[in-house]
């Protein structure tokens, strides 16, 4: 039988591998960034939101569209505190009409999206749980009715490594593919971003992780499945690194370092601060630590955005002292088109078609609109939010919108701000 002394040692060992910086960095990973599971699902009708509101404001971090169905277009949203709430886009009231508790409060929803998947649209949600699959056809069915809305499949990334306990991490965002009917999740763990097989609900693979050969180094913040390209599969997270795979064999095509790049690129590269730029001798310092938070792209154009900091300093992601970039480049081709050093850290983009514009947002409650073409800055415009998390496009209706801080959503019309949802 182990000694007292076995036992002591094997705590102070846990101990130090739970507070190590290792230990936060993958375990705690979007928490840490993002802010200052029960099998149990709850339904809440419209009748209900009012009074539960005030103890439901929570931050906004994934938002999409529904496509349209039975004249219906509805507008989706996850919480902080565990929620997915369901708004009608056109409808006159700002408050959801349905609400799920898809998790317990203390497990963050980060993502939502919409996919086809046989005959079926399917809406996939992510966080801390893991992955949630429910058929959109029970929600339009529950807001006629009070019923229960259960997922249909549930996936769980692998237990981590890197935490003491042996929890699963967060799935930070979601991409789907088509073409061969797979489901890849970005993770805040070693194992980097994990495959799925939707018809038979079974892990395919792993790819992305743990640095060296097998990049990014670093946890994942996004992927992005391309359609029609040989099954490529992008991914990007904290090392500021935009990685290249092969889906199918999930071997590595190539990292690009967008911090390296913009450096060796300097006369594409703008700043916005006046009187800086780039020039002959401006460039990223070698204290400099770029992260990506996002992508998305217009046919075979891709941007990206992020933020920087120095050091290991997390406080200055929502400071005064931070700063990012927006950054666009040819698929494929994979080469450098253009970039901005902007004041202000990004957490979202997304290609608006009706604009055809990029339309990114961050840490000063503001979005910025860039030319797709030239992926230079073309305007502004004030949001509810401080802080921005999520940006989603309509393109029927033309609507955006933008959540984060706050617990709310700002409807736009073009660049107008027309309309305010809440949680």
């Amino acid at each position: 039988m182990p000694s007292l002394s076995y036992y002591l040692i094997f705590f102070i060992i846990e101990a130090m591998i739970r507070l190590s910086p290792f230990s936060r960095d993958f375990a705690t990973a979007k928490r840490n960034f993002f802010q200052g599971s029960t099998d149990k699902y709850s339904y809440e009708s419209a009748s209900s939101c009012k009074k539960s509101r005030t103890s439901t404001l929570g931050t906004i971090f994934g938002s999409a569209f529904s496509p349209t169905l039975s004249g219906k277009t509805c507008l989706v949203a996850c919480t902080s505190n565990g929620l997915i709430c369901v708004w009608d886009s056109i409808g006159v009231s700002t408050e959801p009409i349905i609400r799920v508790q898809a998790s317990t409060a203390e497990k963050v929803l980060y993502d939502v999206q919409f996919i086809e998947s046989s005959g079926d649209t399917l809406l996939v949600v992510s966080g801390d749980p893991g992955i949630l699959i429910y058929k959109w056809s029970a929600f339009l069915n529950a807001m006629d009715g009070n019923i229960l809305l259960e997922p249909i499949a549930k996936f769980k990334p692998h237990p981590s490594p890197s935490d003491a306990f042996g929890e699963p991490v967060e799935i930070n965002s979601t991409s789907y593919s088509a073409v061969d009917n797979l489901l890849h999740g970005a993770a805040g763990d070693s194992f980097g971003c994990y495959q799925w097989d939707l018809e038979s609900e079974k892990l395919v693979g792993t790819f992305g992780g743990g640095g060296g050969n097998r990049c990014n180094g670093d946890y994942l913040h996004d992927v992005m499945s391309v359609p029609n390209n040989n099954n490529l599969v992008l991914t990007a997270g904290e090392d500021g690194g935009i990685t290249f795979w092969d889906g199918k064999e999930r071997k590595l095509i190539e990292t690009i370092n967008v911090q390296n790049t913009m450096n060796k690129n300097k006369q594409s590269v703008t700043w916005q601060i006046q009187n800086k730029g780039f020039g002959s001798t401006q460039q990223w310092s070698n204290g400099s630590n770029l992260w990506v938070s996002s992508m998305d792209r217009k046919g075979d154009w891709l941007a990206v955005v992020g933020g920087s900091e120095s050091g290991n300093n997390m406080s200055l992601r929502s400071g005064p002292s931070a700063g990012g970039f927006m950054a666009t480049f040819h698929l494929p081709t994979r080469t450098f088109n253009s970039g901005c050093v902007t004041r202000e850290s990004y957490n979202a983009i997304a290609y608006n078609l009706n604009l055809d514009s990029f339309v990114s947002g961050g840490n000063d409650g503001r979005l910025t609109f860039w030319d797709s073409a030239t992926g230079e800055c073309t305007g502004r415009s004030r949001c509810t939010p401080s802080l921005i998390y999520t940006l989603s496009c309509s393109a029927t209706p033309s609507m955006m919108v933008v959540g984060g801080t706050g617990g709310s959503l700002d409807c736009f019309i073009d660049r107008v701000k027309a309309s305010n949802f809440t949680t």
